[in-house]
Order: structure tokens, then sequence, then C-alpha cells
């Protein structure tokens, strides 16, 4: 039984998602590919457009086998947490031989060059950051009183260690989740073998559809500025078409500012910038700034352009932004990451075909499969109990915030049944 692991948003899945997919059965000859998917919040500090149980669907329909959930305190985190909460759950199955991840060159073209050199690539990278040697740690000094923002005073403390074509590989997005998904492999002495894949796609940063391979970025662009579904058409598989229109205008599409009131109450009310740094991702600086600007609060999306700088970065700024908005804290996150006791994992969906699969990861896997959110009973009060019921109470604030914005009812987290594609 060959196992591949795939980590990934898929808001919305597309066709650069399925020749993902494709790929890594055609390359790896992989008998299974378990995704393990964001759920209804993303990395860069949003909602995911469609909820997790369609985008599941989705994935289903489209090559994957089964699909698991990154709960949303990693989901919505930097790189780094991301890739470790990612690895965290794949390692944990004991089940998984492969990781594939797509790789890009700077100008999004399909370039990943050979998949061993730039595995080893990847890999001194990741050991730099573990280790962070004496020339990293001056370099990385160095750029922060020089007034860099953190992410590019890593890239110049990288640099001076390793030259500057490392730096230049790590300007893309998914070649820094590469680089991330090493450092967690090896800080996690996982057995995991990691595949890159070249993206068969249009930058990541691309912001207009094209014909065919478009990103994420640019679909969701589309939707928000359209409001049409007709204008991704070409874009998606059917079957993620068919779903989309099933479902455009019932309970999606969502976005940031649909939270805007949550988020401005949250603000509103902290008493001094202490109640802002407790939430995972918020630095003194950027709590500083917030309560500063807080009086011209208006929206998700306007106070998160009003807030950025120079050396904060609006990424930056809206993962922080969602922390506060979902109440994600800084010492909770610490404390997964630094113990690693995640110890359930949400099954959102399967194909019927994988049923030997979900056998053998029942048998074998170090984690609760949570397969029916009612009838989960915990052993005793660990932190795969606090993600499952921290996750629920998120997924009850998007449930609320669909129903207010379309007018229907969706069903609770406990009433929603897993997606079983034949």
């Amino acid at each position: 039984m060959k196992v591949t692991g795939i980590i990934a948003e898929y808001n919305p899945f597309h066709k650069g998602h399925e020749y993902h997919l494709q790929e890594t059965r055609k390359i790896l000859g992989s008998d299974y590919i378990v995704v393990v998917m964001s759920g209804n919040y993303v990395q860069r500090g949003a909602p995911t457009i469609i909820d997790k149980y369609s985008r599941a669907e989705m994935a289903l329909q489209c090559g994957a086998d089964v699909v698991l959930e990154l709960p949303a305190c990693f989901s919505t985190a930097s790189a780094e947490y991301f890739a470790f909460g990612g690895i965290n759950i794949l390692d944990k199955l004991n089940v998984v031989d492969d990781l594939s991840f797509g790789t890009e060159s700077m100008d999004g073209k399909l370039d990943a060059g050979d998949p061993e050199q730039l595995t080893q690539r990847f890999a001194s990278i990741a050991d730099v950051l573990l280790q962070e040697p004496e020339e990293f740690r001056q370099a990385l000094k160095d750029a922060m009183k020089s007034g860099y923002s953190h992410a590019a005073a890593v890239s110049r403390g990288i640099g001076a260690v390793l030259g500057e074509d490392a730096v230049t590989l790590m300007e893309t997005s998914n070649n820094i989740l590469g680089v991330e998904y090493l450092r967690a492999l090896k800080k996690l002495n996982s057995s995991i073998r990691p595949v890159p894949v070249a993206r068969m796609l249009s930058s990541h940063k691309d912001y207009q559809i094209t014909q065919g391979f478009s990103s994420a970025t640019s679909i969701r662009n589309s939707i928000f500025n359209k409001y049409d579904i007709n204008s991704i058409s070409s874009t998606v598989p059917k079957e993620v078409l068919e779903i989309l229109t099933d479902r455009y205008l019932v309970t999606f599409p969502i976005f940031r500012d649909d939270f805007s009131i949550i988020l401005g109450e949250k603000l509103l009310s902290a008493r001094d910038s202490s109640d802002l740094t407790r939430y995972f991702g918020v630095s003194q600086d950027l709590a500083n700034r917030f309560m500063k600007l807080r009086n011209e609060y208006r929206t998700f999306n306007q106070f998160r352009e009003l807030s950025y700088t120079k050396n904060i970065n609006k990424a930056t700024v809206g993962r922080a932004l969602m922390h506060i908005t979902l109440g994600i804290e800084a010492s909770y996150m610490e404390k997964l990451y630094r113990e690693q006791n995640m110890s359930a994992v949400k099954l959102l969906g399967f194909r019927e075909s994988a049923k030997p699969l979900l056998s053998e990861i029942k048998k074998k896997a170090d984690l609760t499969l949570v397969t029916k959110l009612a009838d989960y009973r915990p052993d005793s009060d660990e932190d795969g109990a606090d993600m499952i019921e921290q996750t629920t109470r998120m997924d009850m604030l998007y449930r609320m915030v669909a129903m207010n914005k379309f007018d229907v009812s969706v069903p609770t987290p406990y009433e929603q049944e897993m997606i079983i594609v034949e």
C-alpha cells in the first residue's frame, strides 16, 4: 500500500490542484492520496470562500482519497506553523510514505528543476532555520536593527550562510512552504519522504483569470469583483463548477469583511495593548498600532490596509487580525508547537475505495480519527480535545456568518455528515 500525503487549502479547488493530484499519482505510483486540508479559515488570515465540506467534496471528486482537517490554529498561521501542523498529522497517521508539494520559480513558470537537487537545497535551508548557526543569528540581528521585517531579516540570515541563490529560491510562497515542510519533517524526525512537484499554474500572486490554469487568488478575486460564478468556469474542473454553481449565493461566497463586526467588537473592547498581544502573531508593535488606529476601524479589509507598514506586511497583519477574531492565543500555539501533542484529527470525507486505508489508519495512527463530532468522547483533557472544541466554536462562527449573509439554514458541526464519494 503506497500512501502519499498532501497539505493544501483548496480555496477553491482548481485545475492546478487537479494537475498536482494527477502528477503525484503518476510520479509516485500512489495507491492512496491523503490530503490534510485547511478547515474554514486559511493562512492569509481569511475565512475560506466556501465551507470545508464543500471543498473536501471537490478534492474527493477530483482525485483525493481521504481528506482530513488542518485545524484553524495551524491553518491561519505563518508558514512554519502551517507546515508543522500538516506534517504532524501526516506523520502521526503512521501510514504515509511520501509528501508531495508544489514548487515554483520566481515568475511562476514550470521550473522545479531536478527534484532530488531541489529537495537537497530545501533541506539545507531547513537545517539553517533549525540549527540557527552564529552567522545566521548575527545577520538576522543586524537586519532587524536596520529596520527589516522579520521575514526579510530571516532571508538575509539565510543568504549570509548559503548565498543569494538560497534567498532567491525562497521568494515564492510555495517554495517557502517547501522549506518549512522539510523543517517540520526534520523536527519530528519523520520517515516521510518529501517529493517536490512543479506547479503548472500562473503565478501564485496573479490577480487576473487566465484560460486553463489560474491561481486561487485570481479565482477568488474574480468572484469578489464580478460576483459571477461564470467568470471562473474555464479555470476549475467541471465537478467543482457544479458544486460552486449549486451553492452560489446560497452558502457562499464568504469574505473577510463578513467578519467585520466580530473583529471590530474585539478591537474596541480591548482595554490596552496587552489585551491584544495575548493573541497569536500580535507583536507589541502591532498591538500598539491596532490600539492607535482602532477608532478609524470600519471593516476587516479596510483596517488591514490601514494597519500594515513597510516592516509589517499585509499577510502578517491579516493573520494577526484573524487570530484576534477567532480568539487564537499565543500561549496555546506555543504549547502545541513545543509539545507536539496533537492527538485527534477530524475526517472530512473519503472515497468508498479508500476504506482499506482508513482501516489501516485506525489500527496504526497515534491520534484519534474523529468521524462524527457528536460521538467524539476524548479519554482525557488532551490537546486533541481542546483543538476539536476550539475548531467547533470557530465553525459555529463561520456558520453564523453564512446564515446571516444568505438567510439560510446551515447544519451545525454536530449535525454535519462526512462527505463520502463512490
